[in-house]
């Protein structure tokens, strides 16, 4: 899979259809096949990066650096269930519309489909109302406010493009030429609904990152008192920000998809409730006896661990890690780079395919992919029903590529019979 294509995973594989066949080259058995076998691999690596995250799971930030998104508009990987959600019931009709007919030619009169037109209305009803919450929230977002506009447009652009292409295709459903138009009409249209989702999702992020932000000055502010009723005054404003804070980022925490970030926000929220409230205390010692060199170690160490706490708030929020760049998952690096070599090599001609050239290095690769799930699995830190759940999708994935490779050779057996003496006799 390419940076651009959509990173949520899908148990569909009508959707899959959408986004990974542009052609019509392989038979449906094998499109079918090719993307129960590519959902089992990523279902796969899924869990294979939940076990390794968490052993590699350490301290947060050492120092809170000025909050800037880490996010790539761009991009279109979901990051919250919300999003997920949202965008189901349209993946769910569009799939059903591109899945119509899809059984190839029939003994039946061509003409138009009911059921392809009422789907069509379903699909453009629901752009509509993406469209009238998009325009609401780039109305009243003051952040990404250019960015939401654009998005908004490039959704009403590509649903007018998906309700053109939906209607000829409902006209005339056994024509293999619209379906391809209206296929890459609906690829385009959950990509830009998609980008509006996630950009709304960004806006709701920088929010909280806002209410960060007013936290880290109001802790300022309690670090700069000059005698203990200034102190008692400011940390009355600091806990007023911090309700409102563990608020915003405790139902951000129920949101986010990977549990290791869902992990990383709870142990951040949970070190700033416990350091929140020793601060009081240990900035009240260092008034009284600022001379004494404990005691400003122990309120600087308080404000060190409140100041991680907050960084690791936001590192959550935006689904980053503050030591990816340094450390990284090498081994999830790895095993992602050669499941989408995979990916790309499961996809042939059937009328070029030869098992003698094709099935040795498909299973050698695949082999050697499912040897690094297994040191996964493995591992001292994984636990034993994910452990078992990534040997069960292993198993799976083995399966699935005997089902792949024997379909091909069946379309093989199909091509070469129809090519015979015999056959060209009774046709010729």
């Amino acid at each position: 899979m390419t940076p651009t294509e959509y990173k949520v995973r899908t148990r569909d594989p009508g959707l899959g259809h959408i986004f990974a066949c542009e052609s019509h080259r392989v038979h449906a058995e094998q499109i079918v096949i090719a993307n129960i076998l590519t959902t089992s691999i990523y279902g796969w690596l899924d869990l294979a990066v939940i076990a390794a995250t968490s052993c590699q799971y350490g301290s947060m930030t050492s120092a809170t650096s000025p909050i800037i998104l880490k996010w790539d508009p761009k991009s279109l990987e979901i990051r919250t269930l919300t999003v997920e959600r949202l965008l189901e019931p349209l993946v769910t009709q569009v799939t059903t519309l591109v899945n119509t007919s899809n059984k190839g030619p029939s003994g039946k009169k061509k003409g138009r489909s009911k059921k392809a037109h009422v789907l069509a209305a379903s699909v453009e009803q629901a752009t509509q109302n993406f469209l009238e919450k998009g325009d609401q929230i780039a109305k009243e977002s003051q952040d990404l406010k250019e960015e939401l506009v654009a998005a908004v447009e490039d959704v009403r652009k590509q649903g007018e493009t998906m309700r053109i292409a939906s209607s000829e295709f409902a006209d005339d459903p056994c024509s293999s030429v619209k379906r391809g138009t209206m296929v890459r009409a609906a690829r385009a249209l959950l990509s830009a609904v998609t980008r509006l989702l996630i950009l709304a999702d960004m806006a709701d992020v920088m929010r909280l990152l806002s209410h960060l932000k007013i936290v880290e000055e109001a802790l300022e502010a309690v670090k700069n008192a000059t005698n203990e009723q200034d102190l008692a005054n400011r940390f009355k404003e600091f806990g007023k920000e911090m309700v409102k804070l563990n608020y915003v980022a405790a139902r951000r925490q129920q949101e986010l998809k990977d549990p290791h970030c869902r992990d990383e926000m709870a142990a951040a929220r949970g070190a700033l409730k416990k350091n929140a409230t020793m601060l009081y205390t240990a900035s009240q010692a260092f008034l009284r006896h600022p001379d004494v060199a404990a005691t400003r170690a122990n309120r600087d160490y308080v404000f060190k661990q409140v100041q991680e706490a907050i960084a690791g708030i936001s590192n959550a929020a935006q689904a980053t890690s503050p030591t990816d760049e340094n450390k990284g998952h090498t081994g999830i690096g790895e095993l992602a780079a050669a499941l989408n070599e995979f990916d790309n090599k499961i996809i042939l001609d059937p009328m070029t395919f030869s098992e003698a050239r094709f099935r040795p290095s498909l299973e050698e690769r695949l082999e050697s992919i499912i040897s690094g799930a297994a040191l996964m699995a493995d591992s001292s830190c994984t636990r034993d029903d994910r452990r078992e759940r990534i040997v069960a999708e292993c198993n799976a994935v083995r399966q699935a590529l005997q089902d792949l490779l024997s379909e091909y050779m069946n379309n093989v057996l199909v091509v070469a019979n129809f090519h015979s003496p015999v056959v060209f006799y009774m046709f010729g």
